[in-house]
């Protein structure tokens, strides 16, 4: 694994969440699936891509609310996937997911501390505004510490990940029917509860009916 490779990616995924572009790469789909080009399996990180954008559809991050940090927990999920000499099974799927999930909590408990570490950088002791080129100057320290912060959530969520993915998998190794029907219900349930963001039933009921046949037909194919 080229861990410098993912640590620089979950940087940038981590600075374009709020800092800077905002091009929508720390979107979870994008994010896992530039995670999976790097190390080799693409078509593996849209997977789990897919799966984390579905849970994270109704995560809205508006202003200064709290939400989980969605974009290096899926670079940190996708290659702690991609480590297992396993990648590729159902069960190692789903562990992934599930440490994704939850390692986006750890994520966004740390933009918390950098939010409020820099609030504290900004400031002066005299309540006078800055002046114009310290400001400059302490802008881009906030990008870097940003960028800093988000590669060691990243790293520390690969070298975490990895070992779970190692000794977890092996343990959930359930029929792939059941852990497909699994994954299918609880997407399925998440995106029922993002209605309301997209509309509501009676505005996307048509498109919401014609997403679960296609999914359903994806899964008999399977």
């Amino acid at each position: 694994m080229s861990l410098p490779a993912v640590a620089l990616l979950g940087g940038i995924v981590g600075l374009d969440a709020t800092s800077f572009p905002q091009v929508m790469i720390s979107r979870p789909l994008v994010a896992a699936t530039l995670t999976g080009w790097i190390l080799g399996d693409p078509a593996s990180g849209v997977a789990l891509g897919a799966l984390h954008e579905i849970f994270s559809l109704a995560v809205l991050p508006v202003g200064a609310s709290r939400y989980p940090e969605t974009g290096t927990a899926s670079v940190a999920a996708t290659a702690a996937m991609l480590s297992s000499t396993a990648a590729g099974t159902w069960s190692t799927l789903l562990v992934a997911l599930v440490f994704g999930l939850l390692w986006e909590r750890v994520g966004g408990a740390t933009v918390v501390i950098y939010r409020r570490s820099i609030e504290k950088l900004l400031l002066t002791t005299s309540g006078d505004a800055l002046p114009s080129r310290k400001l400059e100057l302490r802008h881009a320290l906030t990008l870097g510490l940003d960028f800093a912060r988000a590669s060691l959530v990243t790293i520390g969520g690969v070298l975490l990940g990895s070992s779970l993915v190692v000794h977890l998998a092996p343990r959930a190794d359930l029929p792939a029917g059941l852990i497909r029907g699994a994954i299918a219900v609880a997407a399925a349930a998440v995106l029922g509860g993002t209605l309301g963001v997209f509309g509501g039933w009676s505005e996307r009921h048509k498109a919401f009916v014609l997403g679960a046949v296609a999914g359903c037909a994806l899964l008999a194919l399977r």
